[in-house]
C-alpha cells in the first residue's frame, strides 16, 4: 500500500483498515521483541536470582534515564503525523533533523552516566553484593551503546508517523533475529566469544540495534522521499521550543512512571532477592503483554495525529474506540492466562523456584486489572498523538506519585499484608489512572491542541 493510499484510509477511507495497516506491522515487530525479552530473561535466569534481580534494577533505572528521549520521540511522532495529515511535507524533514540532533545530544549524557556512575547509582538504590555487580555490568554496557538505540528508535517513529510501518518492521525482524542469536553467545561465551554474563545480554541488544540503524538510515537516504533530511540543516530554536512544549510533559509523565518503578523496586528490595526477582519477572511479563497494546496504541496515535491534521476530529475519536475494543479484549484473555498459569510462568524464568510464591501473589492481585491497564495505554497514546501530553502527565502524577508510592509504603504495615500490600498499591493505581484518563479524554480538550 502506497503512502497516499494509506493516508486516504486513515483520513478518508475505512478506519479499521487504516489502523490495522499501521498497527499490524508494529505488532509483528513488538511480538518479536517480546520473544527477545523472553529469551533474554530465560538465559539471564540461568545465571541465578541475583542476576535476574540485578538486571531488573538496571532496567528500571534505564527507563528512568531515557525519559527525556521518550518525550522527544513522542513529540516527533505528534509533529510528523500532524504534518503528514496536513500534507506539509517540508515540515516533516525539518522535524526529523531536529529530533535526531536532540536525541544524539541526550545520548551523550547517558553514555557518560553509564561509564562513570553505574555502580554508585545502584548502590544508592539499595542493591548489594552480586545483585549490584550484575546490575552495574548490564547498565554500563547498555548505556555506552545507547546512541544507536535512540537514533534507530527516532527513525522508526518517524517512518510509522507517515503511515509506513512495514519498512521498520522488515528491519526489526532482522535486528531481533540477530539479537536472539547473540544472546546466548555473548552471555555464556559460545564458540570464540567470551562469557560476558549479564553484560552480554546488553551488548547483544546494542550490536543488533546498531545494525538496524545502519540499514534503516540507508533505506531513508536511498529513497530521498517525504522522510529525509532537509537541504537546510540550520537549527531552529523556535521549533525546538515547540517540540519541547510537547516533549517535556511526556518526559515528565514517563519520568514519574520510571520514578514510581524505581521506588517500587527499592521498596520490594527490602523483602529480599527472591521478591525482587519475582517483581522483575512480573515486570518483564507485563512488558511483553503490553507489546501488542503499544502497537495498536502507536497506530492510534498516528491515526489521531493525521486526522487532526486533516481536520477530521470525529474520525480520530472513532479510531480510539476501535483500538479500545481490540486491545481490551486481548488483555482480558491475558489476565485470565496470567492468573491460571502464574506458577508455570515463574518457574520457566526462575527454575530455582525462589520467585514463585511472591510472583503468584503478584499476578493474583494485579492481573485482574489488565483490561483497565489496556484502556489507559490506548487513551494516553491517543492524547499524546494529538500533542496533548499534559493530560497523561497529570493522570500519571495522580495515580503513581500521589497514590501508588504512598500506598506501597503504608499498606504492608497498616494491613499486615507484607509484600502483598505493595501489590495492592499497584492494582489501586491502575484503577485510578484509568479513571483519570477517561475523564480527561471525554472532556475533549485534546482535539483542539495547537502544535
Amino acid at each position: 500500500m502506497t503512502h497516499e493510499a494509506l493516508r486516504n484510509e486513515i483520513t478518508e477511507g475505512n478506519l479499521l483498515r487504516g489502523l490495522l495497516a499501521v498497527s499490524l506491522p508494529i505488532l509483528v515487530s513488538n511480538l518479536l521483541q517480546a520473544v527477545v525479552e523472553i529469551v533474554d530473561l530465560y538465559f539471564v535466569g540461568r545465571l541465578g536470582p541475583d542476576a535476574i534481580a540485578g538486571v531488573a534494577l538496571a532496567t528500571s533505572l534505564i527507563f528512568f534515564l531515557v525519559t527525556v528521549l521518550i518525550g522527544i520521540a513522542t513529540a516527533t511522532a505528534a509533529f510528523i503525523s500532524r504534518a503528514y495529515g496536513a500534507r506539509e511535507y517540508p515540515e516533516i524533514r525539518t522535524v526529523l533533523f531536529h529530533a535526531l540532533v536532540l536525541g544524539a545530544g541526550f545520548s551523550l549524557i547517558l553514555m557518560a552516566i553509564g561509564a562513570f556512575f553505574s555502580t554508585p547509582i545502584l548502590l544508592l538504590m539499595g542493591a548489594e553484593g552480586a545483585v549490584a555487580d550484575a546490575g552495574a555490568a548490564f547498565l554500563s554496557t547498555f548505556l555506552l551503546g545507547i546512541g544507536s538505540l535512540v537514533l534507530l528508535w527516532l527513525l522508526i517513529v518517524s517512518f510509522q508517523s507517515t503511515g509506513d510501518a512495514r519498512t521498520p518492521m522488515y528491519v526489526m525482524v532482522g535486528v531481533i533475529l540477530v539479537n536472539i542469536v547473540l544472546n546466548p553467545v555473548l552471555i555464556f561465551g559460545l564458540g570464540a566469544a567470551p562469557a560476558l554474563g549479564v553484560a552480554g545480554s546488553a551488548l547483544a541488544t546494542v550490536l543488533a540495534r546498531t545494525m538496524g540503524l545502519v540499514i534503516l538510515a540507508g533505506i531513508m537516504f536511498r529513497r530521498k522521499g517525504i522522510l529525509s533530511l532537509p537541504e537546510n540543516l540550520s537549527f531552529d530554536l523556535s521549533l525546538v521550543r515547540r517540540l519541547f512544549g510537547v516533549a517535556v510533559p511526556s518526559a515528565l509523565q514517563n519520568g514519574m512512571r520510571a520514578f514510581a518503578s524505581l521506588a517500587l523496586m527499592a521498596i520490594v528490595t527490602a523483602y529480599g532477592a527472591a521478591a525482587v526477582s519475582a517483581f522483575g519477572i512480573a515486570y518483564r511479563v507485563e512488558y511483553i503483554l503490553l507489546m501488542p497494546g503499544f502497537a495498536f496504541a502507536t497506530g492510534t496515535a498516528v491515526l489521531v495525529g493525521q486526522n487532526l491534521g486533516a481536520r477530521h476530529p470525529e474520525r480520530a475519536e472513532q479510531g480510539v474506540r476501535i483500538s479500545l475494543l481490540i486491545y481490551g479484549s486481548l488483555m482480558a484473555a491475558c489476565s485470565v492466562a496470567c492468573i491460571l498459569f502464574a506458577p508455570a510462568i515463574l518457574g520457566f524464568f526462575d527454575p530455582s523456584g525462589a520467585s514463585t510464591p511472591a510472583g503468584v501473589s503478584y499476578f493474583a492481585t494485579v492481573a485482574p486489572f489488565y483490561v483497565l491497564m489496556a484502556a489507559s495505554v490506548i487513551l494516553a497514546f491517543a492524547m499524546n498523538g494529538a500533542g496533548a501530553t499534559r493530560i497523561p502527565m497529570l493522570a500519571t502524577f495522580l495515580a503513581l506519585v500521589l497514590v501508588q508510592i504512598p500506598l506501597a509504603v503504608w499498606l504492608p504495615s497498616l494491613t499486615g499484608a507484607g509484600l502483598s500490600g505493595v501489590w495492592y498499591a499497584i492494582a489501586i493505581a491502575i484503577i485510578v489512572q484509568c479513571a483519570a484518563l477517561t475523564v480527561f479524554y471525554r472532556r475533549g480538550h485534546w482535539k483542539s491542541v495547537l502544535l
